[in-house]
């Protein structure tokens, strides 16, 4: 099959996601059509060989689909795989559009929101429903739901009620590959202890949920460093001002050697997301074998449960416990084995195969 990708936040876990996508099914042809027009850091290195094609997503929505429909009828390719929200929102209008316009032919359309819009807690209800709305009309024309976890399937489930025909739903578990750079057990903490966050600088991630976290880490363990392993979008300094106002290192940006190399002189990683997919974060400081904290949000409940916190004082007071014992308690085999290369791929092919069925 040729399978063309459209992601209008190539970056981060997205990028990781969908790089790793095209590695782990070769025996299929690879197209990219992406920007990464949210945020302001530098291009993701692609992986020499992965992409057949690599082209440039225009940043306004009408020329976004636009370029889908141009993508579709010169390299016509038997699947779009549609990554984020409005990437989603792209592919399958422009495959409605291709369906009524005479000799078009509209192509099959797999969706993987890594993270749906209208989770977002940082925008006013109206805006959630909205979004909401829009992904609701538009899920009828989703030839089959590929969800990155398992709260993402469950609510593109939610999404198929009351709509018509019926749309498959294949949980495709975000992981990271055997070759992944980050070493296995290259856990090494520095002294004194070191806390930190690894992510964007967004109101998504909470920095205000770390400062009091933070604070009360410090009552009780002064000795503590604190660091937020990353930067903001370029676009608001403030965030990034609130943290080194409260006496947290913001390393800003680093090469893929330098982040590995911090989160592995970490005596704790607490991820503070208020909404999210499934966090390639999470996954990388599993493999490095830090100790990890995440807030108790239903995209994360397949964390174990002691693993989990709701509130500062929960986060403080499991995180204190760590930092004494220099150990993590929670036992991670299982969503380990769940977010396993050899499953992604399984119900990757399977996802792919039932589009064009």
């Amino acid at each position: 099959m040729r399978i063309l990708h459209v992601t209008d936040c190539y970056h981060g876990g997205v990028a990781t996601a969908v790089d790793q996508y095209a590695r782990l099914t070769p025996e299929q042809e690879h197209l990219l059509l992406s920007n990464n027009a949210r945020g302001a850091d530098a291009p993701v290195p692609r992986t020499p060989g992965v992409f057949a094609v690599d082209e440039e997503l225009p940043a306004s929505p009408v020329d976004a689909v636009r370029a889908v429909r141009a993508a579709v009828r010169r390299y016509r390719p038997d699947l779009v795989h549609a990554h984020s929200s409005f990437a989603g929102a792209y592919a399958r209008v422009a495959a409605v559009l291709d369906r009524v316009t005479p000799g078009r032919a509209a192509v099959p359309v797999v969706y993987t929101p890594h993270s749906f819009a209208f989770e977002r807690a940082d925008i006013p209800a109206w805006k959630q429903a909205v979004f909401r709305g829009m992904e609701k009309a538009l899920f009828p024309f989703t030839s089959v739901g590929a969800p990155c976890a398992d709260r993402e399937g469950e609510l593109m489930a939610d999404l198929s009620r009351g709509v018509p025909g019926t749309v498959p739903v294949i949980v495709v578990p975000n992981v990271l590959l055997d070759d992944h750079p980050a070493t296995p057990g290259s856990w090494a903490p520095t002294d004194p202890p070191t806390v930190g966050v690894v992510s964007r600088v967004t109101p998504q991630r909470d920095p205000a949920f770390f400062i009091e976290t933070a604070r009360l880490i410090r009552e009780q363990r002064p000795d503590t460093r604190f660091v937020w392993i990353g930067d903001g979008d370029g676009k608001d300094a403030t965030l990034t001002d609130l943290l080194a106002d409260a006496d947290i290192d913001v390393t800003g940006w680093l090469s893929g050697d330098e982040l590995r190399d911090r989160i592995a002189g970490l005596s704790l990683v607490i991820h503070t997301a208020r909404w999210d997919g499934f966090p390639m974060a999470v996954l990388e400081v599993r493999r490095i074998g830090v100790p990890l904290l995440v807030r108790d949000i239903p995209a994360l409940r397949e964390c174990p449960a002691s693993a989990r916190f709701s509130t500062p004082e929960d986060a403080a007071a499991k995180a204190v416990r760590i930092l004494d014992e220099h150990a993590d308690p929670a036992p991670w085999d299982g969503l380990d084995q769940a977010h396993a290369p050899e499953r992604q791929r399984a119900r990757l092919s399977e996802a792919y195969a039932l589009a064009v069925r």
